[in-house]
């Protein structure tokens, strides 16, 4: 699936789709929207979710979430702070297929966190 403006990252010699995950102090996902299925995100390291677990389109479930920019991410970011007074972190991230995509986030079976971005 081809997203028109979807940036591109080199990793390895191969090239990805380019995401931006928050995640929690101690590398988890968020648990918005009620997630129950968190998920603890070692760096540098590829995460899949299982086959039963993937489920293409915009539902909320079947897939991990990314911001699609670091601006997205660092709205995130902020609202997490004032609103849940959760610290969280930000990574710069490959992911594997693209599930979903809107304006502002993506949807995806797999990632890995390549580089942390710093914000306040």
């Amino acid at each position: 699936m081809k997203i028109p403006g979807i940036s591109k990252i080199k990793y390895q010699d191969k090239i990805y789709s380019l995401g931006h995950r928050v995640v929690t102090e101690n590398m988890q996902s968020l648990g918005l929207r009620n997630n129950p299925n968190i998920i603890t995100y070692p760096f540098q390291e590829w995460v899949y979710l299982k086959t039963d677990q993937i489920q293409k389109g915009k539902s909320d479930w079947g897939g991990i979430w990314v911001a699609r920019t670091p601006s997205r991410a660092k709205g995130l970011h902020k609202y997490m702070k004032q609103k849940h007074k959760t610290p969280t972190r930000i990574f710069k991230s490959a992911i594997d297929k693209i599930l979903y995509a809107n304006d502002y986030r993506i949807k995806t079976n797999a990632i890995i966190l390549l580089e942390e971005i710093k914000c306040q």
